[in-house]
């Protein structure tokens, strides 16, 4: 068995597979009490290696070598490449592209084999393009529901924070706030897979992730899907193909 670990920009989740790749356990601890993640290990009693991408910066990366010399695991830090799992890369610098963003690519064309726009609707807003032959062809990165917001509320007097909802026609300042802040989403969102959709002359599919996929799927006027835990799907495949 192996254990992954997706350290996010607010949140680290982590998922354990076995040998027929089957996530069989998963949780997660919000990053400023990472500490916490040891009360997990009896969960990962028989893994045998610790794969971990992370965004989250120096100080989380310290914390899961840390983590990972406690349990006894050798650690492999996984970053974005050329090409992996069948994807390739086309950003101009390969290995500045997140490695949660490459990881959940890898997971999404592994599962479908078709052109797609993956959206990860989390602290930041990413979407990206997949090709007919798995080639990444490059994504938006947009504040995300939680920067949004913030914005608004650190950047002007009289809106607070906002306990909304979507709808088409607010009628009230939360409401307006957060349906907003979805309608941006979404129309990013919908701007990527119209380009997509043309370039490739055939529908695409439509994938979302991430803590705010369901707030976004219902602002989305098209069909789409949510995918669980895509990042650390990605983790097993790579491993899985340089095992």
């Amino acid at each position: 068995m192996i254990l992954t670990i997706d350290a996010g920009n607010s949140r680290t989740k982590w998922g354990v597979f076995d040998a027929q790749g089957r996530l069989v356990a998963r949780g997660a601890e919000d990053n400023a009490r990472l500490d916490a993640l040891l009360q997990h290990a009896a969960a990962w009693t028989g893994c045998q290696k610790l794969l971990v991408s992370s965004v989250a910066g120096p100080a989380i990366d310290s914390a899961l070598q840390a983590l990972a010399e406690t349990l006894g695991l050798p650690l492999l830090r996984v970053r974005s490449s050329v090409e992996a799992c069948g994807v390739r890369n086309g950003y101009a610098s390969p290995e500045r592209l997140g490695s949660d963003r490459w990881l959940a690519l890898i997971a999404a064309w592994q599962r479908y084999r078709e052109p797609c726009v993956l959206a990860t609707a989390g602290t930041a807003l990413t979407v990206d393009c997949l090709s007919s032959h798995g080639e990444f062809l490059g994504g938006l990165i947009v504040p995300g529901m939680p920067l949004m917001l913030q914005s608004l509320q650190a950047g002007t007097a009289g809106l607070q924070r906002a306990e909304g909802a979507w709808c088409e026609f607010p009628t009230n300042t939360d409401d307006a706030m957060v349906s907003g802040a979805l309608n941006a989403s979404a129309g990013a969102v919908e701007r990527m897979h119209a380009a997509l959709q043309e370039r490739e002359g055939r529908p695409v599919r439509c994938l979302l992730a991430g803590g705010d996929a369901e707030r976004l799927a219902a602002a989305l006027h098209m069909p789409c899907e949510i995918l669980d835990n895509p990042v650390l799907q990605g983790l097993y495949l790579i491993e899985s193909e340089y095992a």
